[in-house]
């Protein structure tokens, strides 16, 4: 039996890489990113500010069934323009695509940023040492227009689904690391998401029996400030790491 299709957008960043190295077993697996190269003949060159390009790379991948949707704009202190085009329009342009071409599911990359007021405002933004405990029903508090972009995203994605029933799981995202060490950063030993439970924490919101929902994606980490008990309960999540045992060797 075939394998499923699934379409990583931003496959060439650092979560694009992750999870490309990672979901090939499991996975027919497409790549759609603004940069060119890649690795491998099926990762198309587009960028999803532009509506023709995103549905070009649809129409190339016949019965594609899943979505993992990362491209955007990653930065931070991203400017109101930069965000407005690149992930706010790119991501209703994504979603434009995916109900067009019939897929079934779509993994939305959403952000921490999304609530990160939570832990401090300007101007000292993340200075909480011990935010109260953080769900995802607790109203959002984005930190910048970045975060304020990915609030947007998670409402795009809900209005898919309520409008058109095209699935969607958000995950706000934690802490990801190039070399999967949560020690460069003090904030990392409650905010880091190591590689192997980001892996697991997207195969099980694929697999899921959940038409929509949200959920923080961040390691067992004893500091975390950030509820998931919710996507233990509904996704089956199992967090295997803990950040403060991996900055102190244990």
């Amino acid at each position: 039996m075939p394998l499923p299709k699934l379409l990583i957008t931003g496959c060439n960043g650092l979560i694009g890489r992750i999870l490309w190295r990672n979901l090939d077993k499991d996975f027919d697996l497409y790549g759609l990113d603004i940069s060119s190269g890649g690795q491998s003949s099926k990762i198309f060159q587009a960028d999803v500010s532009d509506h023709k390009q995103v549905e070009t790379v649809f129409g190339r991948i016949p019965s594609l069934a899943y979505v993992v949707h990362l491209a955007g704009d990653p930065r931070v202190d991203a400017s109101w323009d930069s965000v407005l085009t690149a992930n706010i329009s790119g991501t209703k342009n994504l979603y434009d695509a995916a109900r067009t071409f019939g897929v079934k599911r779509i993994v939305f990359a959403g952000s921490n940023h999304a609530t990160g007021a939570y832990e401090g405002f300007p101007p000292s933004l993340h200075t909480k040492s011990n935010p109260t405990l953080i769900t995802t029903r607790d109203p959002i508090r984005p930190d910048g227009f970045y975060g304020v972009s990915k609030a947007a995203g998670e409402a795009i994605a809900r209005m898919y689904y309520e409008l058109y029933g095209l699935e969607s799981i958000c995950l706000r995202i934690g802490s990801v690391t190039k070399d999967d060490d949560p020690s460069v950063n003090p904030r990392f030993e409650s905010t880091w998401l190591s590689h192997r439970d980001l892996v697991q924490l997207v195969k099980k919101s694929l697999a899921a029996d959940v038409k929509f929902g949200i959920y923080y994606g961040v390691s067992n980490n004893a500091k975390r400030f950030w509820d998931i008990s919710n996507a233990e309960t509904e996704l089956g999540y199992q967090p295997e790491d803990d950040a403060t045992k991996t900055v102190r060797g244990e």
